[in-house]
Order: structure tokens, then C-alpha cells, then sequence
């Protein structure tokens, strides 16, 4: 498939398999749909590498007070993967060779929280972080674990945990101890090893996106 020709109907139409978000599809997404539609289809955060956030979603000044917690619709969220399991975008994200093994990459990365299909991780609210494929989120650097870390849904909020990690979990440049419960809160920043994250509301992203599309 061309990705120049390609036009996504649903937003998890351009999420691939390690439920990296494709940016320039998330660009024309973004162009084509209104906040609303964006806002109904990710229903939770992303985790915007910091290098991009920095880049061009930081650059969109807003009340942070906008920023409500979020109700996470797993069911929601996971029909929709079902119903695209065969699907042909699915497929050719799966088989893009993009530069995910290079730190630079991930950096510029956005990852999308959701439960992936036949997870080994049974409970629907654990979403699982790690280098191998089987994880939920899947950051395919050598100083992620294979088994790093995962986010915790429970009445609205977002908890992370390291799972026993070798190079640590940090939120906001503070270690995370191993099998604690940490809250992550809007605009904080998440660090696997040496990669680095920003826990983005999304709307956040979405205006982000749209601020580099208009040019502003």
C-alpha cells in the first residue's frame, strides 16, 4: 500500500501492531476531523516522545484545567481492533520498515494506549510496556526491557508500575520503585531507560497537529 493514497476512516486505523500512531497519517487525520471525532476516538493519553512534544505539541499554550480525566472505554477501544484485525492498514504497518530500532525515532514517537488483541496480560485495565512483541506498547530499543514496565486504568486515572526493569522507570526525572504504583498526571514526563515520554492529553495532540498543519 502507498501511505501517500491511503485515507483512515477510524483513528486505530493508523496505529500498527506496537501501537505506534503513524505521524503523517495522524497529520491527515487530524486535517480531515473535527476535535470531537478525535476526542470520542482516544478516549485516554498518548505517550508523545519528548523530542516531538517539545517540537510542536508544546508549542500550543492552553489551560492545563481543560485537561479532565479522561474515562478509558477499553471495550470500546478493543471492538474497534476486532473489527480491523484483518484490515489492510493493520497489516502494512505491520510490515513498514520504519526506523523504530533507532533511539532518534522513538524519540519522535507517539504511542497510543490500548490493549492489543490476544494479550498474554489477561486483565483489561494493564496495559503492558516492553521491547518484546507480546507487550501491549511495544518500544523496540535495546535499553527497554522485555517485560518494562505497565500502566494501570482504575476509576479514571493512570498509574504506572516497573515491572523489574534494568535500566528503571522514572516519572517527572524520579525513579519509580519496582512494583509501586506511581499516578501519572497530564504533561508529565515518563522515561524507559534512556527513552523519554510525555504523557499527552488528547487534546493536546490533536492541536498540536493541527497548529503544524496551519502552520502556526
Amino acid at each position: 500500500m502507498v501511505w501517500g493514497c491511503f485515507v483512515a476512516d477510524k483513528l486505530l486505523d493508523i496505529v500498527d501492531a506496537k501501537a505506534r500512531v503513524n505521524h503523517d497519517l495522524l497529520m491527515d487525520f487530524v486535517s480531515k476531523n473535527s476535535i470531537s471525532t478525535f476526542t470520542e476516538q482516544a478516549q485516554h493519553p498518548f505517550l508523545v516522545g519528548k523530542v516531538l512534544y517539545d517540537g510542536e505539541i508544546k508549542k500550543r499554550t492552553g489551560n492545563s484545567a481543560d485537561f479532565n480525566t479522561m474515562k478509558f472505554s477499553l471495550a470500546e477501544v478493543q471492538s474497534a481492533v476486532n473489527s480491523r484485525i484483518n484490515g489492510t492498514a493493520t497489516a502494512s504497518l505491520k510490515e513498514n520498515p520504519v526506523d523504530e530500532e533507532r533511539h532518534s525515532g522513538i524519540s519522535n514517537a507517539i504511542f497510543m494506549l490500548r490493549k492489543k488483541l490476544y494479550s498474554p496480560e489477561p486483565n483489561p485495565n494493564i496495559i503492558t510496556i516492553g521491547r518484546t512483541q507480546d507487550n501491549d506498547i511495544v518500544i523496540a530499543d535495546y535499553a527497554i526491557s522485555k517485560k518494562h514496565a505497565q500502566i494501570i486504568i482504575f476509576k479514571d486515572k493512570y498509574f504506572i508500575v516497573d515491572t523489574g526493569s534494568t535500566n528503571g522507570t522514572s516519572v517527572n526525572e524520579i525513579p519509580v520503585i519496582q512494583g509501586m504504583k506511581v499516578q501519572l498526571s497530564v504533561n508529565c514526563t515518563v522515561s524507559f531507560g534512556r527513552i523519554c515520554f510525555v504523557f499527552a492529553h488528547p487534546l493536546q495532540v490533536y492541536r498540536g497537529m493541527h497548529r503544524e498543519i496551519m502552520g502556526m
